[in-house]
């Protein structure tokens, strides 16, 4: 029985011939500095339970030389999971294993301790998604399309969820970057058919490092078959490294080479039929239409892709890209948890943007447009997203608003008008993250109270400015509730009041312990200070700028042992009286 491999049908328009790829390694290096530069440009860590898991794997094995996470009792259920004598991660290791090199030069800088960790992690998530940015380029050079294709891989990089996933160490940024080169080795194919078998390496590495990428790398996989099924033994010949990573590390891990972290999550694929499609596309929390519509444009570019001929490409990767948004759209988590934008999305993304320029030729005016969105909506998110909206709305009841057009985390980080700039720093051998927030119109005044359900500061004699929720605090019947891992509010000392004794008076109930932290951005580390809590108390913090760790005042949970709900804060001079009212309200004497 013969087979016959696919042949462009003829009369068609001819496909620009492909240039050679030497002497594009240095724009190819220059996508990569550019975006590196962009991705860091922050200068601080977004990460979540997933990524801290990752971040600890990695530090394991240059300080422990193994997998588990038995000295990382920070990695807490579900991320990590007991099997026999050990702690494991849930998650495939190859992100991890890939970070090694960056994590053992990190270590000779400062201890890779969980804030140690989350920067190195962020260093290579940066460096993984850099380099996908310039195999991407190269991909897109490699089509004939080489007019336009830098300014392509640089808006794929930071105006899409590449840009957010590159913030800590995920495994899509491993994953995408595998993917880029699976695409550079099928437009090599179009002039020599050897390379087709090649890409069965990146797609067995994509998959090892994201198992989630099974749907898409099987499309990619039956396309090339039908293309050219003499190189599908040598596909399958490539791919086995990957795949006997995979299955040593789970047997040795997980006592089965067919058992993993994600062995019984079959059940975790609940989503209502439809329900998560369509959100992973429009939902105003987390629509990939709606935090990167520039892929409209993308989309768009299939067409004349189409009409010059070049329908396996359209079909192959329009097909995979479709795949992976059925099978995650079905995933009971398909908002992605804790993340900025379309997480889940961010893997099917190389496959769409190779057909940008095209896209961009037909529609410029418009491609120029949502690409202005979609890089501002991810400068957006690196600069002012610190989880407050999932943290107070998407947690918050069992129905989530991910359709509330009115709430979502888009508009909440804009009318919040707060900016993080933020910078690492080492002391003692420890790494640290300065950050000063800038606040557009912040409340100030010597009194912040809560009572109308948002921050109102008062005081004839303001003391403070700058005043704003982080990380979860939110606002409940007229209190501040503090509850999660480093929920606070934020003063900042006005230059007037630096030469004045005060008191940070705070009219709280609650359990476990109220920090109080005192920084700067230009000194290091931050000057911590503990009030127990047992249920009403009223807290007398003494303050005075010369002698403080600096004039950014923190008032928060901390990990988030405990919880606390603050009724005002005052900073005022000690001898000032308390409203007797508020005295019995706090049960101080």
């Amino acid at each position: 029985m013969g087979v016959r491999s696919y042949e462009e049908p003829e009369g068609l328009p001819e496909i620009p011939r492909r240039p050679p790829l030497r002497p594009l390694l240095g724009t190819a290096a220059g996508v990569f500095v550019l975006v590196l530069a962009a991705l860091l440009a922050n200068g601080r860590p977004i990460g979540a339970g997933d990524t801290r898991a990752n971040e600890r794997v990695a530090a394991s094995l240059v300080q422990e030389g193994n997998f588990d996470l038995d000295e990382a009792p920070e990695v807490e259920p579900p991320f990590a999971v007991p099997v026999g004598a050990h702690r494991v991660s849930i998650y495939p290791v190859l992100s991890s294993v890939m970070a090694v090199p960056v994590f053992a030069a990190a270590r000779s800088l400062f201890a890779l301790d969980e804030t140690g960790s989350a920067l190195a992690g962020k260093l290579a998530a940066a460096l993984f998604s850099a380099l996908a940015a310039a195999v991407l380029f190269l991909a897109v050079c490699a089509r004939g399309q080489r007019e336009g294709a830098f300014w392509v891989a640089v808006v794929f990089a930071i105006g899409t969820s590449v840009c957010s996933s590159s913030q800590a160490l995920w495994q899509h940024p491993a994953a995408v970057l595998f993917l880029c080169l699976a695409l550079l080795c099928l437009a090599r194919a179009e002039d020599d058919a050897a390379w087709a078998g090649r890409a069965g390496l990146p797609l067995a590495l994509a998959v090892a490092a994201r198992h989630a990428d099974v749907a898409l790398a099987a499309v990619l996989v039956l396309g090339i078959g039908l293309r050219w099924p003499r190189r599908l033994p040598w596909l399958l010949l490539w791919a086995l490294p990957a795949v006997a990573f995979v299955l040593a590390y789970d047997w040795a891990y997980f006592g089965s080479p067919l058992r993993h972290g994600f062995s019984d999550s079959l059940a975790r694929f609940s989503a209502p039929l439809g329900v998560g499609h369509l959100g992973l596309l429009v939902s105003p929390a987390k629509g990939l239409l709606v935090f990167t519509p520039l892929v409209l444009v993308a989309l768009a570019g299939l067409v004349p892709a189409l009409r010059r001929g070049e329908r396996w490409w359209v079909l192959t990767l329009g097909g995979a890209a479709a795949a992976h948004w059925l099978l995650m759209g079905q995933w009971g988590e398909w908002h992605g948890g804790e993340s900025w934008g379309p997480r889940l999305l961010t893997d099917a993304l190389p496959l769409l943007f190779l057909f940008l320029p095209e896209g961009l030729e037909r529609l410029p005016r418009l491609g120029l447009a949502l690409a202005a969105w979609s890089i501002g909506v991810q400068v957006l998110g690196a600069f002012a997203y610190d989880y407050g909206w999932e943290r107070q709305h998407q947690r918050a009841g069992e129905s989530p608003p991910l359709w509330d057009l009115q709430d979502n985390p888009i508009l909440f980080h804009l009318e919040r008008r707060v900016l993080i700039l933020a910078a690492p720093a080492v002391k003692d051998g420890k790494a640290y993250v300065r950050e000063s927030p800038l606040v557009l119109f912040g409340p100030s005044g010597s009194r912040l109270s809560f009572a109308r359900d948002r921050l109102e500061g008062t005081g004839s004699v303001p003391t403070f400015g700058d005043a704003h929720l982080q990380r979860g605090a939110r606002i409940e019947n007229g209190r501040l509730v503090l509850q999660g891992r480093w929920a606070a509010v934020f003063l900042r000392l006005r230059d007037e009041a630096r030469p004045r004794r005060l008191q940070l008076r705070i009219a709280a109930r609650g359990q476990g312990v109220l920090y109080v932290g005192e920084r700067s951005f230009w000194t290091p580390g931050t000057r911590w200070t503990t009030y127990p809590l047992g249920g009403r108390a009223l807290i007398r913090h003494p303050y005075y700028f010369p002698e403080s760790g600096g004039g950014d005042l923190l008032v928060t949970t901390g990990l988030g042992g405990g919880q606390a709900e603050i009724e005002w804060i005052t900073l005022v001079p000690p001898g000032e009286p308390v409203d007797a009212l508020h005295v019995d309200e706090t049960g101080a004497r």
